[in-house]
């Protein structure tokens, strides 16, 4: 019984993890410039933060897994420095 409410436990506190990233990301997206002169700057800006929550998100989920391969796919992470993203 106790394993199964700690088992709850988790999907409830991965669940509101997620939400609290949803939410932070939607605010990002919000208070992005809406001037027609930036626009592909706000765009570029845009699609690089969708890469990254998605980047951020498999990530976590990669260290709560306790599957022998967590492979978990992600956005396209292409114009990324792969150097850079290894951890």
């Amino acid at each position: 019984q106790q394993g199964y409410a700690r088992w709850w436990e988790g999907c409830t506190l991965l669940q509101q993890l997620r939400g609290e990233w949803v939410s932070a990301f939607s605010s990002c997206m919000a208070f992005c410039n809406s001037s027609p002169d930036k626009k592909e700057e706000v765009s570029k800006f845009q699609h690089t933060l969708v890469r990254l929550t998605s980047l951020l998100y498999g990530s976590a989920l990669t260290q709560v897994s306790e599957m022998s391969n967590p492979d978990f796919e992600f956005l396209d992470l292409d114009g990324f420095d792969r150097e850079r993203l290894r951890f």
